[in-house]
């Protein structure tokens, strides 16, 4: 059985979206949605080259998303087959609405499609207001017709209370289960914040009636500071998919290049931990925290709080890829060592380059 070896977050600095959720942390930034399409600093073939399974030491998992809708970014379907022939496993994140864009990923090979999943973002409002419910659950059909893997996520906001029971009645019907539910975060604060206005006893009993695991297990980690040793800028990196520049994880200082050569050879994956968390609390730790990036901690699998199970006993995601999303980062590297005198150092440093960042964004 594969297992993975490194979660690679794919940052698209692509601002432009074809939605205006009010509730989008893109949208609570001072700057956001300039329409921008930057040039990428490598082509696709190039792209499949920097992240080889012999590089990366094995089988990675990488989320692409864009500061904008993600498949509004030129030729990311090529992108993304090339990285998926390494022998790799995409998640890819969309509002679904761009369905041509979309059509060019389900060309692909049925082998290579196993390898591939859209985390769908269901905006019932925004679809609802503007006509487009029916084509987000046709493009849902489509992907899982095409042998891909398709996951429904809907981000809550105290606006959408009043059309919970459209909402369930209409994912029965299309996506043959409840979708699942994350929470809206309030990036403006300096805490990482709820945006809610509900309280949290309210918010809990009507976000609760969906029995979304991926929920339930966000509630258990958000605002929790996360104290003990983490491997992310070891078995994890945040990379901007234009320049190559890459962070340990979400915050942090850049610290390498994942596009950079010398005497025509990609340079030597840097092995610097974090160590201990500097920030509030792992926001996006669904994924951080199930794939392993603290070892042991929790017991609960990414492919888990993916998946559902349809009424006509089918899941949202395909077995290879549920198998794959199943696994743990400490699987891979077996027992942890004590981090070096020289690691230690670069944990320090990027503390403290973390928190220059903070107070920028705040």
């Amino acid at each position: 059985m594969e297992k993975v070896v490194k979660v690679l977050l794919f940052r698209i600095p692509v601002s432009i979206c074809n939605f205006r959720c009010h509730y989008c942390y893109i949208g609570q930034r001072p700057v956001h949605f300039q329409g921008v399409h930057p040039k990428m600093r490598v082509n696709p073939n190039e792209f499949g080259e920097a992240f080889s399974v012999e590089r990366m030491g094995g089988s990675c998992f990488a989320n692409f998303c864009a500061d904008g809708e993600t498949l509004l970014t030129k030729d990311l379907d090529l992108y993304v087959k090339r990285f998926c022939e390494q022998g790799h496993y995409a998640e890819v994140v969309t509002n679904l609405s761009v369905t041509k864009a979309l059509e060019r990923f389900l060309e692909w090979d049925k082998d290579l499609l196993k390898h591939l999943e859209f985390k769908c973002s269901f905006h019932y409002l925004w679809l609802k207001e503007h006509n487009l419910l029916e084509t987000f659950a046709d493009n849902v059909k489509k992907i899982w017709d095409a042998g891909a893997s398709a996951n429904i996520e809907i981000t809550p906001s105290d606006e959408l209370v009043p059309y919970i029971d459209e909402v369930k009645d209409f994912s029965m019907r299309h996506f043959g289960a409840l979708p699942h539910i994350t929470i809206a975060r309030d990036d403006r604060t300096k805490d990482i914040d709820y945006l809610t206005n509900l309280s949290m006893a309210d918010d809990d009993a009507t976000w609760s009636q969906f029995d979304s695991g991926f929920w339930r297990f966000k509630k258990t980690i958000f605002g929790v500071k996360q104290k003990e040793f983490c491997y992310a800028g070891a078995w994890s990196y945040y990379i901007d998919m234009v320049s190559g520049d890459s962070r340990p994880c979400y915050f942090g200082k850049d610290c390498f290049n994942f596009f950079d050569k010398e005497n025509g050879e990609y340079l030597h994956v840097p092995v610097i931990p974090v160590g201990k968390c500097p920030i509030a609390h792992c926001y996006n730790g669904h994924a951080l925290m199930t794939l392993g990036l603290i070892p042991h901690k929790y017991k609960t699998c990414y492919g888990d709080i993916r998946d559902r199970v349809k009424t006509d006993g089918s899941h949202w995601l395909q077995p290879e890829l549920l198998s794959f999303f199943n696994t743990k980062l400490e699987q891979s590297y077996g027992s942890c060592s004590r981090i070096s005198v020289r690691t230690k150092y670069h944990v320090n440093r990027y503390k403290r380059a973390v928190k220059k960042r903070l107070k920028k964004l705040l």
